[in-house]
């Protein structure tokens, strides 16, 4: 058979049917070297086309299982280099690619097994916790259908069963936790008996299972801790220090040991030990250079100088804490420690600004709220959008810097060299990032706002006055676990208040006031709610206001809030008192009034498109945008088909307001891929994400996103509808009309008539105020609303219908008025309001 099968390869080499094996060398090390030479770019090209070219070959080959299993490891290899490299996205497109081909082609179950783990790393970085734990679940399934009792089962479900682990310790299912890290050391100490046992074992892969063995164990030890069981916590952390001992190992993450027992005695309030024990875990994590491991136990020791008293001592180590933040994107962090933002590197802010505000520094605990808007913001943005007035080169010059310090940093984390190559990989590694300092100088000195979307560059309190207008007032919130801080700045004058309403109450109650936005009939419940967030969020603020105008900066949960819609004491919407404007950021202040451009008649709009879908059909949206035309003839509108994406793109830049009456889909796991629903044409997919609008070069005045669900969604953090408001300004424009929740496209559609009539000859933010003072006070006189249904209700449909006493009568619709929030609430500004 073999002879034959060599003579069927030669015919078929002969013949032209190449099936020649492809070599692949990917390992992490070959990874290394590729982001230290700067050559990361062409080595994930290399592998693309390797695979394209494997899965090409496989077609035409009547043998091509080779060619599937070449082409499973080339998408592999990328995948893995992707993550390495920070491409988060492209890392999960390559490993689900080769999930798929390795299960169609029914490759073997540990090639599937390796698969699946790379993609829970991914997945979970990308913090899609959901599909993290399908995974786990499945990479489980995979290796019970192994033959039992032989070391390929035992390795591959100890390894799922510590990825269980860690789900549920995420999860905060402590005990089940216990069980599964059990599990895991339990199969991984059967796993290494083998090992040793065996006449030849490469020392390396002896090594490496051992470093996973007390890796399981501490994390096992943490499971312990979090359940408040901490003899059995204390025994584990002892075992994994006595194999170090024993097998004379240099455990790569020795910090996280120290860091463990730190956190253990702290809970127990052992401050003394706790304290000993960070600063071992930290003096351990600034030789290796982890920076999410300095991050860690610097903020601890803050936390337990600041708890035990003495805040004063607290600050440097918070400051050293935030500087390992900001020191350059989070994606080029190790991938090991890594912890996403929103997780865990939002504390040294929080606490930074608790002991400022306690030395009663409120100006400096002002300025680092908003360096934590800026982080959080980097955060999102990542390396993943093409920013549009990045000269040509620089991104590459960028992302080449970057990736020699993050390979830099891995060797410091992962060598197990002498201290002399120690000495010599940090001193290369503090050239490098002095050059990534270097090459941000400059792009400052060419575009500073640039600069702000790639370091953390917010403006102090001083400057942010500098800014403000004489009559107007700036209202910045950060929510906290225990309560939110509040700062009210003018041109002359700043006061702080602490509002006592811990997250978790005010998430609920911004939660019941939505839903009491969507019941129409549950006028009383809103009116209670908003009552409520007003008498929490706005009452001991307005005390302080002298201005005519607010500015309201929000965080969190508050992005969600409309604030002009709270109730007063006397019955009176804020709206009614204050034209009322919004930013994501008060260090926005600087790009958005440079933007500042004369009022032009040309008008771009884009009504109801064709979304392939009759259902979502918005035919009123297609009158309003005809309205607009009515107002400014020189408007250019596009319906249906013709309001496409490829147009939006192209025509955008030549005019000076951009009307989308459309559709829009807000992405919470993924703030870069929101995107406004647009007609499909030509190359274009009719998906205009939020990554593309950040390349849009815009000389618009104003962005109108008259859409549905441009800011539903359930409540998290804020990043998408922060992430779309932000993309256009960046693109060029000082101000965008978002909306808070689906809109009904009626009463939208006499809003924006209203508006824009409005907008001829007053400011934004109050042409905007009185088309929505319009609909509170009833004073509606276009047919839309009567075309489309009772009170503008319209296309809900779940309207409450009323009975009549009389016999025999039947129901009628009840009339709600537009004066209801649900029809004038949605709609906000954001960015300059003149």
């Amino acid at each position: 058979m073999k002879k034959s099968l060599n003579i069927l390869f030669t015919f078929f080499s002969l013949t032209g049917c190449a099936v020649e094996q492809p070599k692949f060398e990917a390992t992490s090390a070959s990874i290394r070297r590729a982001q230290m030479s700067g050559e990361m770019k062409e080595a994930l090209a290399a592998y693309d086309s390797q695979a394209r070219e494997a899965e090409k070959n496989a077609a035409a080959s009547f043998f091509p299982q080779q060619y599937w299993e070449a082409a499973v490891d080339a998408y592999t290899h990328a995948g893995r280099a992707a993550r390495i490299s920070g491409d988060l996205q492209r890392s999960v497109a390559h490993g689900t690619k080769a999930l798929e081909i390795a299960e169609r082609t029914n490759q073997v179950l540990t090639r599937r097994l390796g698969i699946v783990s790379d993609l829970i790393f991914g997945y979970r970085e990308l913090r899609n916790f959901e599909k993290t734990t399908e995974l786990v679940e499945k990479g489980l399934k995979i290796a019970q259908q192994l033959p039992p009792n032989t070391n390929d089962r035992v390795f591959w479900e100890g390894k799922y069963y510590a990825q269980q682990g860690i789900e549920m310790m995420r999860q905060r299912a402590f005990e089940k936790a216990v069980e599964a890290l059990t599990n895991a050391v339990h199969l991984q100490q059967g796993y290494l008996l083998s090992l040793t046992v065996r006449p030849r074992v490469n020392p390396a892969t002896l090594e490496g299972n051992r470093i996973d063995l007390i890796w399981r164990k501490t994390r096992l030890g943490a499971a312990y801790r979090q359940a408040e069981k901490w003899q059995e916590a204390l025994e584990q952390y002892q075992q994994a220090f006595d194999h170090l001992k024993e097998w004379g190992l240099k455990y790569q993450s020795l910090n996280d040991l120290y860091w463990e027992i730190g956190e253990l005695h702290r809970q127990q309030e052992n401050f003394p030990e706790a304290l000993e024990n960070f600063k071992t875990a930290l003096e351990v994590a600034e030789t290796q250079r982890v920076p999410g491991a300095i991050r860690r136990a610097s903020m601890r020791i803050g936390d337990i100088l600041r708890e035990t008293g003495k805040p004063a001592e607290a600050i440097p180590h918070y400051e050293k804490a935030i500087r390992q933040i900001e020191s350059v994107r989070s994606l080029l962090e190790s991938e090991e420690y890594r912890q996403s933002f929103f997780e865990g590197g939002i504390g040294p802010y929080i606490n930074m600004m608790r002991v400022l505000l306690a030395a009663r520094r409120e100006d400096e605990a002002f300025n680092y709220s908003e360096r934590a808007r800026s982080r959080a913001f980097l955060d999102v943005l990542g390396s993943k959008v093409q920013l549009s007035r990045l000269k040509s080169g620089l991104l590459e010059e960028e992302r080449s810097l970057q990736e020699r310090i993050a390979a830099l940093k891995a060797r410091l984390a992962d060598s197990e060299e002498g201290e002399t190559d120690r000495a010599g990989l940090r001193r290369e590694l503090q050239a490098a990032e002095k050059a990534y300092t270097a090459f941000l100088a400059r792009v400052r000195k060419q575009d500073k706002e640039q600069a702000s979307l790639m370091t953390v560059e917010p403006l102090a309190l001083k400057e942010v006055q500098e800014f403000l207008d004489p009559e107007t007032t700036l209202i910045e919130y950060f929510v906290t676990q225990t309560g939110i801080l509040v700062w009210v700045i003018e041109k002359e004058k700043m006061q702080f208040v602490r509002v006592e309403l811990p997250g978790e109450k005010l998430a609920g109650l911004v939660k019941t006031l939505r839903e009491s936005i969507f019941a129409l009939g549950e006028r009383d419940k809103f009116n209670e709610t908003s009552a409520a967030l007003y008498k929490h969020v706005l009452q001991p603020v307005l005390s302080h206001v002298r201005g005519k105008e607010l500015i309201i900066v929000p965080h969190d949960v508050l992005h969600y809030l409309p604030f002009h819609a709270l109730i007063s004491p006397d019955g009176h919407y804020l709206i009614e008192k204050y034209p009322i404007y919004y930013l994501s950021s008060a260090s926005l202040l600087q790009f958005t009034r440079e933007k500042r451009r004369a009022k032009g008649e040309k008008v771009l709009a884009f009504g109801n498109p064709d979304l392939g879908d009759p259902a979502m059909d918005l035919k009123f949206a297609e009158l309003e945008a005809r309205e607009i035309r009515k107002i400014y003839p020189q408007g250019t509108v596009f319906l249906r088909k013709e309001a496409s994406e490829e147009r939006g793109k192209s025509l955008s830049p030549q005019h000076d307001i951009i009307h989308f009456a459309s559709h829009a889909e807000l992405k919470e796991d993924d703030p870069l891929s929101s995107a406004i629903l647009l007609a499909k044409e030509g190359k274009e997919d009719g998906r205009l994400e939020v990554r593309e609008i950040f390349g849009m070069d815009l000389q618009a005045n104003l962005v109108v996103l008259s859409a549905c669900e441009t800011g539903l969604g359930k409540l998290s953090s804020g990043d998408e509808l922060v992430g779309l408001t932000r993309a256009f300004i960046y693109a060029g424009t000082p101000s965008v009309i978002a909306s808070l929740w689906k809109v009904d496209d009626a009463s939208t559609a006499n809003l924006m008539g209203s508006f824009y009539k409005n907008l001829r000859t007053m400011p934004k933010v109050e042409a905007l105020r009185q088309a929505q003072l319009e609909l509170i006070r009833g004073r509606v006189s276009s047919d839309l609303l009567v075309r489309r249904g009772v009170g503008g209700v319209g296309k809900l449909g779940e309207v409450p219908e009323a009975k009549s006493d009389s016999p025999g009568s039947t129901s009628v619709p009840v009339s709600i008025s537009t004066s209801h929030p649900y029809f004038w609430a949605p709609f906000i500004l954001v960015g300059d309001g003149k």
